[in-house]
């Protein structure tokens, strides 16, 4: 009796450590009592939950289905074992566990989001979308609405991923996240301002949450407005000095605004305050790599990984810096074992990268057609096995990469109600300009020397937006109707394809893109608004479109097609090819890019 009671003292020490975030010390108390006596389902589930806060997901997961097998019928433990296969990238059988969670407690309705998510994870978005409305069928209200909201934006529908947002918001309508999901939906669909004026009532009202202050000082630096933001950012981090994200953003801010080594500084002070908060840690060590200090991110990361060694989030940052300081085998090993302990999506395209500039192509095929049984479309994964193609001097490469048929430039008619193509140039570069608010590049991306509209500017309600569409719809219906049965894009073609995406770039002096696919895409794109270049480029090539040059390329796989561009100008190419810019040379080079997909 008196073993029990002191073993059930070492548990409630042990939760309570937890609690407080002190996973280790959990471990230290809990594990002797788990090797001395015969413990329960509680114990077990409490040590996974002690194993899973350290980032040991496969002994989290050993002892999780110990809990199980001590109690068949407790939904909560079958959901936990489903959110560590989730973690894994097991995706398929944590649908299978969270299936079961919710036979067992149909009532679980957590169990119901967590599916979603899974088949978002899996990319497949149609079935996500179909368990969301199964949701909402049964559980009408705004967090099945908020779901499907969720899933929309997967699929780039924002338009009507704002619609369900207002249909959420009118089941409470004083509701603050209802209030801050609108918000964010609006910033999709390219209303900036109107979004920002909801995040800026809300936070008068009361800033109340990390999130909040997040999109609020985004939106301000969105809308131009970088020194509200900056400090916006700052007081969230004195709030909140344990959230990872909220440094990330400051950090990026600073980074931007030239102040790179008060980044740094601010970075190793989080840090050194909270030593043993990994978020917070892989935060600044993302940082630190983004404003190019990757020994310094290193450093961090490896200290890191001493707490927990097996965290494939950890290993992924560890592999990719470590690519980044020409260490590529060494960011292997690390990658390898990201992918083993979880393979998610993340983690499968760093280690694609790494092995095309280890120079192992024959891996990356091998990886890729495995990958491919489930997501045959994704379009990173093609342009990484034509790359490894290029590099093995495969025949198959220019049956995918045939730049002279694939790539096709078209000269736009003007649209209805403009006499020629200048004039609606003109009217586009007026208001493609208003759209570019900030002359600082986006916070999540890299764009050296230019800024991206942060939204897709199909849902905007402009007049001039409309007459682009319609000018593109008749080069996108003559490029697909060349496309042959045999083409590796042929086998997409529908009746009907759509629009999931639209946005503008502005690039100014020394402004280029770096080399990218989109993932999403089907058939991508570039027209040209405006181009002011300087008198005397030192690159004839400057500012010009390259296709066939990988991100972080491999050697000898250069660029294999260059395009001049010109105002007036569309290039329509398959969204897999590899493509970017060389650094602009002059005042301003405009331009918008769309996506289409197959309907």
């Amino acid at each position: 009796m008196k073993g029990a009671l002191e073993a059930d003292a070492f548990v409630n020490a042990a939760r309570e450590l937890l609690n407080q975030n002190d996973a280790v010390g959990a471990e230290r108390i809990l594990a002797p009592v788990i090797h001395q006596f015969k413990v329960d389902a509680p114990v077990q589930h409490l040590m996974g939950q002690i194993k899973k806060a350290q980032g040991q997901l496969a002994e989290a997961e050993r002892y999780f289905r110990a809990a199980i097998a001590h109690d068949l019928k407790s939904g909560q433990y079958y959901n936990e074992l489903g959110l560590i296969l989730q973690a894994r990238g097991d995706y398929q059988d944590a649908i299978k566990i969270f299936r079961a969670a919710s036979a067992l407690v149909p009532s679980f309705l957590m169990v119901r989001v967590n599916i979603v998510r899974c088949f978002m994870e899996l990319g497949d978005l149609a079935e996500a979308e179909r368990e969301a409305r199964e949701y909402i069928a049964i559980a009408p209200g705004a967090d099945s609405l908020t779901l499907l909201g969720t899933v929309q934006q997967a699929q780039e529908r924002h338009q009507d991923a704002l619609v369900t947002a207002e249909t959420a918001l009118k089941y409470g309508p004083n509701l603050r996240g209802l209030r801050y999901n609108y918000a964010t939906a609006l910033e999709k669909v390219g209303r900036g301002s109107e979004a920002l004026g909801v995040f800026e009532k809300l936070a008068r009202q009361e800033l109340d949450t990390p999130d909040l202050a997040l999109h609020f000082s985004r939106a301000l630096y969105a809308e131009g407005r970088k020194t509200d933001a900056e400090a916006m950012a700052l007081k969230a981090v004195e709030l909140w000095p344990h959230v990872a994200a909220l440094h990330s953003s400051l950090s990026r801010m600073r980074q931007l605004a030239g102040a790179a080594e008060a980044s740094v500084a601010a970075n190793e002070a989080a840090i050194q305050a909270f030593p043993k908060d990994l978020s917070l840690r892989l935060a600044c060590a993302d940082s630190l790599h983004r404003g190019g200090y990757n020994a310094k991110a290193f450093n961090v990361l490896e200290e890191a990984l001493r707490l927990a060694p097996e965290s494939p989030v950890l290993l992924n940052a560890v592999g990719v810096v470590l690519d980044e300081l020409d260490r590529p085998l060494d960011g292997l090993r690390a990658l390898r074992r990201a992918a083993e302990i979880a393979p998610s999506r993340t983690a499968q395209r760093n280690l694609l990268s790494t092995l095309l500039r280890a120079g192992q192509p024959e891996e990356v095929l091998r990886i890729v057609n495995e990958l491919r049984v489930e997501q045959p479309h994704e379009q990173y994964l093609i342009a990484c096995a034509t790359t490894a193609m290029r590099m093995l001097d495969h025949p198959e490469y220019r049956v995918w990469c045939d730049y002279d048929r694939f790539v096709r430039t078209y000269e736009v008619a003007p649209p209805h109600g403009f006499f020629t193509t200048e004039a609606f140039n003109a009217g586009l570069a007026v208001f493609l300009r208003g759209q570019h608010k900030t002359n600082a590049h986006p916070l999540d991306q890299h764009l050296p020397y230019g800024t991206q509209t942060g939204r897709s500017l199909l849902g905007v309600d402009e007049p001039v937006i409309k007459h682009f569409l319609a000018a593109m719809d008749v080069a996108v219906r003559d490029y697909v109707g060349r496309l042959r049965d045999g083409d590796p894009m042929g086998a997409r073609r529908s009746k009907h394809s759509r629009y999931s995406a639209l946005w503008s770039v502005r690039l100014v002096d020394g402004g280029y893109q770096p080399n990218h696919v989109h993932d999403r895409g089907w058939i991508s794109s570039a027209y040209f608004a405006s181009i002011m270049p300087g008198e005397r480029p030192k690159d004839p090539r400057a500012g010009w479109l390259k296709f066939g040059e990988a991100n972080r390329a491999p050697a000898g796989c250069g660029p294999e097609k260059f395009i001049e561009p010109h105002p007036g100008m569309l290039v329509l190419f398959p969204s897999y090819i590899w493509h970017g810019t060389v650094p602009f040379e002059g005042a301003e080079r405009l331009s918008m890019a769309f996506d289409m997909i197959p309907s």
